[in-house]
């Protein structure tokens, strides 16, 4: 796995990803286990990305749920696999990455040994007050293009919308949803990228960046997206559609400029 599909993986899993502490039942004692999961929906996934997953990386499981079985689970349990990928997808991670580290830290320390259940209890309330407080292992001037591809993909969006006649216009907008515990990795995004950082209208938890992307802005438009087309898995469609639309407005615009000469 190249440094690149990691760090794309770290932005998608700082946005989808899962890391859970599992408490298993083994005769009269109780172990640790550790589980990293990626869910996904082939509304999402049209090409399979998740679901390819274990052939792709050469480890987990992947299965499908739900009544239409729409939904894909890739899965990691073994030990061998987890500490080949953690630390790797944690040094890049901007979001998970000191919560992941406690848990991957947590895990390697009771592996094997019986747990109470007043430990049980105190390393859930650990857990949550770990990620409550999370960020990466060390400050970070900006997000390499692979891991804001990968977080694009998980909870960013690209809005495309041609407004109605007589305005044969596009508008067109870029940005991504965060809890606000997390805003440190927005105003890391706006200062490498600009945009706005605003209050998320139906949910008070989060925040929102975002950019207007539309032809009055292609030069950083079309910079922007062709690094996200580049490393982007599963919304590339999108963002190849944006990239057509400013393409062709601006072959339109240059054709009127010559015809006016």
């Amino acid at each position: 796995m190249n440094e690149s599909t990691v760090k794309y993986m770290a932005g998608l899993l700082d946005a989808d990803g899962s890391l859970s502490l599992m408490f298993r039942k083994h005769g009269s004692g109780t172990y640790l286990a550790l589980r990293l999961t990626l869910t996904s929906s082939d509304a999402v996934d049209r090409h399979g990305f998740v679901e390819n997953l274990p052939n792709t990386l050469g480890m987990g499981t992947a299965h499908r749920y739900g009544k239409n079985q729409q939904f894909i689970t890739w899965t990691v349990a073994k030990r061998a696999d987890l500490e080949m990928i953690l630390p790797r997808l944690i040094k890049h991670m901007l979001i998970k990455a000191t919560h992941w580290q406690w848990l991957l830290d947590v895990w390697r320390e009771h592996r094997g040994q019986s747990v109470d259940d007043d430990k049980v209890q105190a390393l859930k309330d650990q857990s949550k007050f770990s990620r409550s407080v999370s960020g990466p292992l060390k400050p970070k001037n900006y997000p390499t293009w692979a891991w804001m591809a990968g977080f694009m993909d998980g909870d960013g969006y690209y809005t495309c919308r041609r407004n109605r006649p007589p305005r044969d216009t596009w508008a067109m907008r870029i940005g991504c949803v965060i809890h606000r515990n997390d805003r440190h990795v927005l105003e890391l995004i706006q200062k490498a990228y600009g945009g706005k950082i605003v209050e998320h209208g139906q949910s008070p938890s989060c925040l929102c960046w975002y950019r207007n992307a539309g032809v009055s802005e292609s030069s950083f438009v079309l910079s922007f997206l062709s690094k996200m087309a580049r490393f982007s898995m599963l919304k590339r469609r999108k963002i190849d559609h944006m990239i057509h639309i400013h393409q062709q407005r601006l072959s339109i615009s240059t054709s009127a400029e010559e015809a006016t000469v």
